[in-house]
C-alpha cells in the first residue's frame, strides 16, 4: 500500500471517529445540562477539540477527492487539460507556500506549548492544549502530503 493511501486511510478513520465522539459528547452534555443541571467545562472543550480535529484533518481528505470549493462558473467552461493546468499552478503557487508558511510560523508556538505542557485556562478544562495546537502542524503536513501525491500522480 502506498504511503499516501495509508495516511489517507488513517486520517479518514480518525476524522470519522472524532465526529462520532463529538456527537456522543454533545448528547451527553445536553442531557447532563438540561436534565440534571450539571455542566462540565472539559466536555465543552472536548467538543471544541473534536470539531477542530474534524475540520483540520478533513481538509486534506477534501483536497484528495477534489471536493474543495472552486469557482464553478469559470472551471466548468474550461477544458479538462486547462483545469488540470490551473490546479497544478494553484498547488505550486498557493498551497505549497501556504503549508510551508503554516509549518514555519506555528513551530515556535507549538514547541513552547509542548515545553510547558500547556493546559486550559479554564478551571476544570482539559490539560492538553498542546495537542490541540499540534493539530495545526498535522493539518499542514497532511495537506502537503496530498499536494505531493497530486503533483506526482498527474
Amino acid at each position: 500500500m502506498k504511503f499516501t493511501q495509508l495516511v489517507n486511510n488513517y486520517t479518514k478513520y480518525l476524522t470519522i471517529n472524532f465526529f462520532y465522539l463529538m456527537f456522543t459528547v454533545v448528547l451527553i452534555n445536553i442531557v447532563m445540562r438540561y436534565l440534571f443541571n450539571i455542566n462540565f467545562i472539559f466536555l465543552q472543550e472536548l467538543v471544541m477539540y473534536m470539531h477542530a480535529f474534524i475540520f483540520l484533518f478533513g481538509v486534506s481528505l477534501c483536497l484528495k477527492d477534489d471536493a474543495h470549493v472552486r469557482i464553478d462558473i469559470v472551471s466548468s467552461k474550461l477544458s479538462r487539460d486547462n483545469r488540470k493546468l490551473i490546479d497544478k499552478i494553484g498547488l505550486y503557487i498557493f498551497v505549497i507556500p501556504f503549508c510551508l508558511f503554516v509549518l514555519y510560523e506555528s513551530t515556535e508556538m507549538i514547541t513552547r506549548s509542548w515545553i510547558m505542557l500547556e493546559g486550559s485556562s479554564e478551571p476544570g478544562g482539559l490539560p492538553i492544549v498542546f495537542l490541540l495546537k499540534s493539530s495545526i502542524y498535522i493539518f499542514s503536513l497532511l495537506i502537503f502530503i496530498q499536494v505531493l501525491d497530486k503533483l506526482t500522480n498527474r
